[in-house]
């Protein structure tokens, strides 16, 4: 039975991609473009970053356990090539580069005369301390999440199929306060790889647990049984995560490592639980406008990036007020991206491919 509540979550959680992007461009750390700073922003970004990736990988952890329960290895692996491989390379290849292009115009690395295909070649130049492609060198930028996932998935094959064959651990009677031991791999799974910005093992441990809710559908109701509690302590300590970052920013206060990871953990597990109890509540129907987005989630999350960096960079060129080109470019980026789904994505089969839409 299709849970309709994750397809909502997925879609919405894509969807903030776009404004939290484009608050990175006012934020106070490093971004392929940069323009005035806004402690709003900053806090606006830090608060999504808390939960919007690790809770994409939960939904995509229930999707992959779906396909995977209805289909052979060799129909799976199939699958996963061509929905998730196909459009990380193409995206590699096409759809990143500006985003470093940009980032090198921005900060003047390159003459403001230097085409894009002079520029193109350089692109593919390596250099690991500069993975994260802020100053126009080789980077997955934002298609690492989907790297992540193709990963995943071909693990998964051994590990769901173990998963599936053992029987519910999860009964009517077990008491939805043990749903709080979930936090503990998230804590030791963030903490042993403290300053990996993109820790394979903490989004796996995500992933896993989207399977889980699904294999154990005791589980569901624990969450929603909690699903208060789990938000007044998700708000109380997201506070105390945005309180600690000000402080850190405004005054370099330095909370002790393993507090601060382990707030985090607890901050992260709880506005995602919240989040799926009182959909799966509320939320558990089909919606048609959520329908045709999920068709399309993909397409979004591939384009998004490259076209906030794009728009934002020639919007800096303007005397624009920062807050109008922040609204400015959420709005363009989601124009462009229903336009160029619409006249073009959508339209031809082969091209749908490459861009991961249905």
């Amino acid at each position: 039975m299709r849970k309709h509540y994750i397809d909502v979550i997925r879609v919405l959680a894509i969807l903030l991609l776009i404004p939290f992007h484009s608050a990175r461009i006012y934020d106070f750390y490093p971004f392929y473009i940069k323009d005035d700073e806004s402690m709003m922003l900053q806090l606006f970004a830090i608060f999504l970053s808390q939960w919007r990736m690790p809770i994409l990988f939960l939904v995509s952890g229930v999707g992959t356990y779906f396909i995977l329960r209805s289909r052979s290895n060799r129909s799976f692996i199939s699958d996963r090539l061509k929905r998730l491989l196909i459009p990380f390379i193409f995206a590699i290849l096409v759809i990143v580069p500006p985003q470093g292009y940009y980032a090198s115009l921005s900060k003047g690395i390159i003459p403001a005369t230097t085409s894009y295909w002079e520029y193109y070649p350089t692109f593919f130049t390596f250099d690991l301390s500069q993975i994260d492609g802020f100053t126009g060198t080789f980077t997955p930028a934002h298609m690492w999440f989907i790297l992540f996932l193709v990963l995943f998935s071909f693990i998964s094959i051994a590990v769901f199929r173990f998963i599936q064959q053992k029987k519910s651990m999860v009964t009517p009677s077990t008491h939805s306060w043990l749903l709080y031991l979930l936090i503990i791999p998230i804590f030791i799974t963030d903490i042993s790889l403290l300053g990996m910005e993109f820790n394979p093992f903490y989004y796996f441990t995500f992933f896993l647990y989207g399977a889980y809710i699904v294999k154990e559908p005791e589980v569901e109701r624990m969450i929603t049984i909690e699903r208060t509690r789990l938000l007044v302590i998700a708000i109380i300590s997201m506070g105390a995560v945005l309180c600690l970052y000000w402080l850190h920013i405004i005054n370099g206060l330095i909370t002790p490592l393993i507090l601060f990871t382990l707030l985090q953990a607890i901050t992260t597990f709880t506005w995602i639980f919240a989040i799926i109890g009182y959909f799966k509540t509320y939320m558990n129907k089909k919606i048609e406008w959520i329908s045709a987005l999920n068709k399309m989630a993909f397409t979004i999350y591939i384009l998004h990036q490259t076209l906030i960096v794009v728009i934002g960079y020639y919007l800096q060129q303007t005397s624009i007020w920062m807050w109008t080109q922040f609204i400015l470019i959420n709005l363009l980026t989601f124009f462009s991206i229903g336009l160029l789904y619409f006249l073009f994505i959508k339209r031809f089969t082969f091209v749908k491919i490459l861009f991961g839409a249905k």
